[in-house]
C-alpha cells in the first residue's frame, strides 16, 4: 500500500486550493504566459536560423520558404529574432523585478521595523526617487553608461525599487501593529525572528501580486529604451531596436517593424492578464 507523507499531503492540498480559487480565465492567462516563456526559453531549439546571421534574401514576406515571419532589410530571419528578443525581454524583466524586490523589500523592512527617525530617513530617500520621472532617469543612466543591454537594465533597476519599498513598508507597519506581533515584541522575541517568522510571510502575497503586475510594464519600458538606441547595438535581437530599425520599411515591408511590435504587445498583454489572474487568485483565499 502506498503511503502519503505529510509534505505530499500539504502539496496536494495547496494545489487543490489553487485550482479551486482559479477561474477558467485565470488558467488561460497563466497558460498563455507559460507558453510564451516556454517559447522564449526554447529559442535556441525552435529558431530555424541564427538571429544575428543573414539567412536569406532581404525583405522576404511572411510565409516565405524557410522564413515563417519573413526577413528584414539585412536578410535576418524575423521569427528567430523575435524569439530571441522575447527571451531577452523576459530575462530582463525577471532581473529588474528581482533587484527591485530585494532592494525595495530590504528598505521597506528596515523602514517598517526600525525607530521612527530611521523610517523617516529611508522614506524621504524613497520619496526622492519616486518624485523623479522614472523613464527619463532610466534613459539618462543608460545613456551615461553607454548603449548596452546591461546599461538599460541598470537604468531601469535604479528607478524600479522605490515602489516595492513603499509597498513593503506599509504592509510591515500594518502587520507589526497586530496584537500577536506586539505581544511577541514585549516578550522579547528577537528582531530577526519577528521579521523572518511573522512579518515577511505576511507581505509575501502583496509582493507577488505587485511583481506579477510589473512584468508587462517592464517589457514595454525596456523596449522603449531599446527603441531609442539605449540598449545593445545592432544586430542584437532586441524587440524595441528591431521595431526602430524597421520603421523606414513600414509602408513597403510592413512585417519588418510590425513583427517585433506584435511580440512586445503579446508579452505585455499576456503578462498583464496573468498578473491580474495571480492577484485575483491570491485575494480569493
Amino acid at each position: 500500500m502506498t503511503t502519503i507523507g505529510p509534505l505530499t499531503l500539504r502539496r496536494r492540498t495547496y494545489a487543490e486550493a489553487v485550482r479551486a480559487r482559479s477561474t477558467t480565465a485565470d488558467r488561460v492567462a497563466l497558460a498563455a504566459l507559460a507558453l510564451l516563456v516556454l517559447l522564449a526559453l526554447l529559442a535556441p531549439v525552435l529558431a530555424p536560423h541564427s538571429p544575428t546571421l543573414r539567412s536569406g534574401e532581404a525583405l522576404l514576406p511572411p510565409g516565405s520558404s524557410g522564413h515563417l515571419l519573413g526577413t528584414d532589410a539585412l536578410g535576418y530571419d524575423l521569427f528567430a529574432r523575435a524569439l530571441y528578443g522575447m527571451r531577452a525581454s523576459l530575462f530582463a524583466a525577471a532581473l529588474v523585478i528581482s533587484s527591485g524586490v530585494l532592494v525595495g523589500g530590504l528598505v521597506g523592512v528596515l523602514a517598517g521595523t526600525l525607530p521612527p527617525w530611521a523610517d523617516g530617513l529611508l522614506m524621504r530617500i524613497t520619496d526622492l526617487f519616486l518624485a523623479l520621472p522614472g523613464l527619463v532617469i532610466a534613459m539618462a543612466v543608460a545613456a551615461s553608461l553607454g548603449a548596452s543591454y546591461s546599461s538599460a537594465l541598470i537604468g531601469i533597476a535604479v528607478v524600479w525599487w522605490p515602489m516595492y519599498a513603499r509597498l513593503v513598508r506599509g504592509e510591515i507597519r500594518a502587520w507589526a501593529a497586530r496584537p500577536h506581533l506586539e505581544a511577541a515584541r514585549l516578550a522579547g522575541v528577537p528582531w530577526g525572528r519577528r521579521v523572518t517568522r511573522h512579518l515577511l510571510p505576511g507581505v509575501r502575497s502583496t509582493v507577488v501580486i505587485a511583481a506579477s503586475l510589473d512584468v508587462g510594464g517592464l517589457v514595454v519600458a525596456l523596449s522603449a529604451l531599446s527603441f531609442m538606441g539605449l540598449s545593445s547595438p545592432a544586430p542584437a535581437p532586441e524587440l524595441g531596436a528591431m521595431a526602430a530599425q524597421g520603421m523606414q520599411y513600414l509602408l513597403t515591408a510592413w512585417w519588418v517593424p510590425i513583427v517585433p511590435g506584435v511580440a512586445v504587445m503579446l508579452l505585455a498583454l499576456t503578462a498583464n492578464y496573468a498578473g491580474d489572474a495571480v492577484r485575483d487568485m491570491l485575494r480569493r483565499r
